[in-house]
Order: structure tokens, then C-alpha cells, then sequence
């Protein structure tokens, strides 16, 4: 049985850092920029690692990538970033007669 260690914690870091950097890579300028994608997938992945590893889910760092991608994809998907999602001034392009 693996133990919450000082090395589990680095590997944790390190999937997140991985998971954040493609994650951010992947949608571009589609949701939070790569610095925070890099950041939110650190904590995902220290929170999750540590979590499956209490709960005895083996040794954390699968529960930890599934569940990293899982919440940058929500961190992703419920961010605003269009500026008609931001100030609602949403102009027709089709001029209907």
C-alpha cells in the first residue's frame, strides 16, 4: 500500500504540470490561457492524487490524470471568453428583411 509521501506529491506536480501544459496547448485561446491551465492542473492533480490515494484507489497517479483532465475540461468548458459572453452586446450578422 502506497503511503501519501513527499515523492507522491512531486508526482503529482509533475502530472500536472504535463496534463496542464497540453490541456492549455490543446484549446488554445478557447478557454483559460496555458498559465492557468498549468495551475489548475497542479492543484487537480495534488488534490486527486492525494484523495485516491486515501481512499485506496492504487497508487493515486491514474485517479489523478483522469480526474485532472476531467476538471480542466470544466474549468475550460464554464469559462467566459467571448466578448458577447462578457458584455452581451451581441450584434446579427444576417440582416433578416
Amino acid at each position: 500500500m502506497i503511503s501519501l509521501s513527499a515523492t507522491a506529491i512531486f508526482w503529482f506536480i509533475a502530472l500536472g504540470l504535463l496534463v496542464g501544459l497540453l490541456y492549455g496547448l490543446i484549446v488554445k485561446r478557447e478557454g483559460v490561457t496555458v498559465p492557468a491551465n498549468i495551475f489548475w492542473g497542479v492543484i487537480a492533480s495534488v488534490l486527486t492524487g492525494s484523495l485516491g490515494i486515501l481512499l485506496d484507489f492504487g497508487d493515486g497517479l491514474l485517479f489523478a490524470f483522469v480526474y485532472t483532465i476531467a476538471f480542466l475540461f470544466i474549468v475550460n468548458v464554464f469559462h467566459q471568453h467571448h466578448e458577447e459572453d462578457k458584455y452581451g452586446n451581441i450584434k446579427p450578422r444576417i440582416k433578416v428583411e
